[in-house]
Order: structure tokens, then sequence, then C-alpha cells
């Protein structure tokens, strides 16, 4: 009997915190490319918390950070990872069209340790 070798390929779990300028929608797209693990500022009952506290909080839980808050584009404290979402309107239709677009062209796996600042038709990574 001639067996062929079976690869298996192991991917990275991730963890994501989605802020609460954000619909929770991306939960099922992030969910959607691996198992990776998504919980929110709101379902978490800490709206409000200001940006160093949400950093800390992130860093501690081990997670990437998901926001519309371009704040975070600036920030030089130690984090996670933190992916900027940056859209001209911010209703669900757009923001949920530039993060697909996001993930189609991007590994979620390499998103740790990194500022990620997505546009619609652009990239850029800070790497810390």
């Amino acid at each position: 009997m001639n067996l062929s070798p079976c690869y298996l390929i192991r991917v990275k779990k991730v963890k994501f915190k989605i802020d609460e300028n954000l619909p929770f929608v991306l939960k099922e797209l992030i969910e959607g490319h691996g198992k990776h693990e998504v919980d929110s500022v709101y379902h978490e009952n800490i709206t409000g918390i200001d940006d160093k506290n949400l950093i800390v909080h992130c860093l501690k839980e081990q997670r990437v950070l998901i926001t519309l808050d371009t704040d975070f584009m600036k920030i030089i404290d130690d984090n996670y990872g933190i992916i900027v979402l940056r859209s001209r309107t911010q209703g669900k239709k757009a923001v949920k069209a530039i993060f697909q677009n996001f993930l189609n062209n991007f590994n979620l796996e390499e998103t740790k340790r990194k500022i990620i600042i997505v546009e619609l038709n652009q990239i850029r990574v800070r790497i810390q």
C-alpha cells in the first residue's frame, strides 16, 4: 500500500478585541478566517474605557485591538497589536467592506505586535 505523507499545518489562534465603535459583525468575519477568539468592549461592559487603559487591558489579555479610533495610530506604549480601520464613512457596510478587504490581503496571524492602518486600497504596517 502506498500512502502519501500527510502534512499538518498548524494555524495559530489569535485573540481580538473589537472596540465599541465597530459593528459586532466583524466577529463572524474573523472567526470565518480561522479558530480565532473575538470579544468586544461592548460585550465586556467596559464601554467608555480610556485609550490607555484599553491598551493595558488588551495587553493583559493578549488581544489585538480593532478600532476606528485614529488616536490609536499614535500609541507608543507597549501593546499586543492594534488594527485601525480608516473609512470615509463609519457605517456598517463601509466598515465591513474595508475589513473584508483586509482579511483577503493580510494574514491575521501576523497582526500581533504591530500597528496596522487599514484603508480601502492600502494597508500600512508599523512593527514595534
